[in-house]
């Protein structure tokens, strides 16, 4: 890789670095709704702001709302539901794809490795 690549990669993994790792499926959540949700940029870009500035009060009621289904229903419909309402799949992996390359990089440039067995998301 030449030098300006890897230039960009530490600005972008130092600006991924400063998201708290709690936020990470809520803006994987706002991303996806951008493509499914109409008028998505007033709607989306609006709810985006009240989650994140009311994130105390509504975390905890969204836990109630699905606290009584099982995980595999929780994460598993979750995933089915976005692959369906996304077009563009490969753009969808894509993003995945990024997700967890940009979580390893954080990881590997803070130096704080998880240890074996509990490098996954969910």
């Amino acid at each position: 890789m030449t030098t300006h690549v890897k230039k960009i990669i530490k600005k972008y993994v130092n600006l991924i670095k400063r998201i708290p790792e709690r936020q990470y499926w809520p803006i994987f959540i706002i991303l996806s709704l951008y493509f499914v949700v109409p008028m998505s940029e007033i709607t989306v870009t609006l709810a985006a702001v009240l989650f994140f500035k009311f994130e105390n009060k509504i975390r905890p009621l969204i836990a109630k709302l699905v606290a009584p289904l099982p995980d595999w229903l929780r994460y598993g419909g979750s995933i089915i539901f976005f692959l369906v309402m996304i077009d563009d799949t490969l753009f969808y992996f894509a993003l995945i794809f990024l997700a967890f390359w940009s979580s390893k990089q954080v990881k590997k440039e803070s130096g704080t490795d998880l240890p074996a067995g509990q490098d996954k998301v969910l």
